[in-house]
């Protein structure tokens, strides 16, 4: 009994330290890979390209999306660039977050984000006028065996749209 107690343990640590080890390997830039995502009800043109700068340290994330060629309805809109900085700390805070539609200025929201394993889940939470647009939205972050690739994991809830969509993004040099 004491031998599956200290395994139990061993494994235990074993784990721990690959989630932590991984934690910051999310750092880096990642683009898009279309052929390889599953983008539900979205179908962008084949010249689409979203690229995903991470950076995790000291108890914070910041993401920079940067979408060039995207469209809605077949209609050209503008280039755009995002970005999101917030606590890997569990806890709810304030934070304002883009629409995802040009010309509109960001929303207040509540973020809030913890490790699971080796899973960054992230979740954001409209409030005020804007929650019906914003609703609520889980991600989680992770990466292949491999490393090589970023997936991300995305459960959207809002009054105009329920979505899925598996994100995978390349590791650019």
């Amino acid at each position: 009994m004491m031998a599956i107690r200290v395994l139990t343990a061993v494994l235990f640590a074993m784990t721990t330290v690959q989630a932590f080890s991984q934690a910051g390997r999310l750092d880096g830039t990642w683009k898009l890979n279309l052929a390889k995502s599953f983008l539900g009800a979205e179908h962008p043109a084949a010249e689409y390209q979203l690229t995903k700068k991470i950076e995790v340290k000291d108890g914070t994330a910041s993401i920079i999306d940067t979408s060039v060629n995207t469209t809605m309805a077949n209609i050209p809109l503008p280039d755009s660039k995002n970005s999101l900085v917030f606590a890997v700390d569990g806890k709810e805070h304030d934070a304002l977050v883009p629409v995802g539609f040009p010309g509109l200025p960001s929303m207040p929201a509540k973020i809030s984000a913890t490790w699971e394993g080796c899973f960054l889940a992230i979740e954001i939470r409209g409030v005020g006028p804007g929650a019906a647009l914003i609703g609520t939205t889980k991600q989680r972050l992770f990466l292949s065996e491999d490393g090589s690739q970023l997936i991300v994991l995305i459960e959207r809830h809002a009054t105009y749209v329920d979505s899925e969509q598996k994100l995978v993004f390349d590791k650019q040099s």
